[in-house]
């Protein structure tokens, strides 16, 4: 689905409200260069894989003219009564290999991650 259509989506309440799945909005940080931008995530449970995958299709901003994004299937466990862990890793080709963990809970999807190439952050989101 495109970003439209899955808010419009999640906001109406359609299929019920997956705590994980949806779309996620908000900006990420590396602390290595302190480079920034806007970030997009839309996750749906995997259809390749067991109940505990999902696909994250991630889409970023980054120096207010350059955008791009990739899609991976992380494994999220529950934790707790309300929140999940999401972790897993993503080759990214000549970018290197990409290690991702965060947690959700509530409206909030905070997340840190590394790449093989040097650089590491963090991934601060919610929900539109």
């Amino acid at each position: 689905r495109d970003w439209n259509q899955a808010v419009a989506a999640y906001e109406s309440g359609e299929g019920g409200k997956n705590p994980v799945s949806g779309p996620w909005t908000g900006t990420w940080l590396s602390h290595v260069n302190g480079h920034t931008g806007d970030l997009r995530c839309l996750v749906s449970p995997a259809e390749s894989a067991d109940s505990n995958t999902y696909e994250f299709r991630y889409h970023a901003t980054w120096q207010k003219i350059l955008s791009g994004g990739f899609t991976a299937e992380y494994d999220v466990e529950k934790q707790g009564r309300s929140g999940f862990l999401v972790k897993g890793e993503k080759d990214l080709g000549p970018f290197g290999g990409f290690q991702h963990e965060g947690r959700i809970k509530g409206d909030t999807f905070d997340s840190t991650y590394a790449s093989d190439m040097g650089d590491h952050g963090v991934f601060e989101l919610k929900r539109p």
